[in-house]
C-alpha cells in the first residue's frame, strides 16, 4: 500500500481512540441533587401556592421538577439515568461502548466517535477488499 494510505489510516485510528476517550472520560452534564427546588432571583416565596406533587407538597410551577427515581429536583431539560444513577442535563442515552451517560457536555465527542467509527469501517473494508499492487522482481 502507498504511504499516504497508511498515514491516513493511522491518523483516523488515533482520532477515533481520542474521541472514544473524550466521550468516556468527559463529564456528560451530571447535576447536583437538590432536596428543594433552587430559587431564582425573580422567584418570590409567598406567591406560589402549595400543591400536591407526587407524594410531597410543593410548588412545581417553575423550571424544576421532582424526580422520584433520583429523589431530587431536576431541571426540565434533564433526565435520570438508571444505569449510572445520576441526573444528566439533556440526557440522550447510556453508551454501551464507553459505559457512560451521553448528555449535554459530551454529545459532540460522542458524535465525533460515531462518525469516525463509520469512516474507519468504510476505510477498513476498502483496504481489505481492494487488490494490493504486487510487484514481481526478475
Amino acid at each position: 500500500r502507498a504511504w499516504y494510505i497508511k498515514l491516513g489510516w493511522t491518523i483516523l485510528t488515533v482520532l477515533l481512540i481520542r474521541a472514544l476517550f473524550n466521550t468516556g472520560f468527559r463529564d456528560p452534564g451530571i447535576l447536583t441533587r437538590h432536596k428543594d427546588p433552587p430559587k431564582d432571583e425573580n422567584d418570590e416565596e409567598d406567591d406560589a401556592p402549595l400543591r400536591r406533587v407526587g407524594f410531597r407538597w410543593g410548588t412545581e410551577g417553575g423550571p424544576w421538577r421532582w424526580s422520584e427515581q433520583a429523589q431530587t429536583y431536576r431541571p426540565r431539560n434533564s433526565c435520570y439515568d438508571p444505569d449510572t444513577a445520576v441526573v444528566v442535563e439533556e440526557f440522550d442515552h447510556t453508551c454501551p461502548w464507553t459505559g457512560t451517560a451521553i448528555g449535554k457536555k459530551n454529545m459532540g465527542s460522542f458524535q465525533m466517535f460515531v462518525a469516525l467509527v463509520f469512516i474507519c469501517l468504510i476505510m477498513d473494508i476498502f483496504l481489505l477488499t481492494a487488490p494490493a499492487k504486487i510487484e514481481y522482481s526478475n
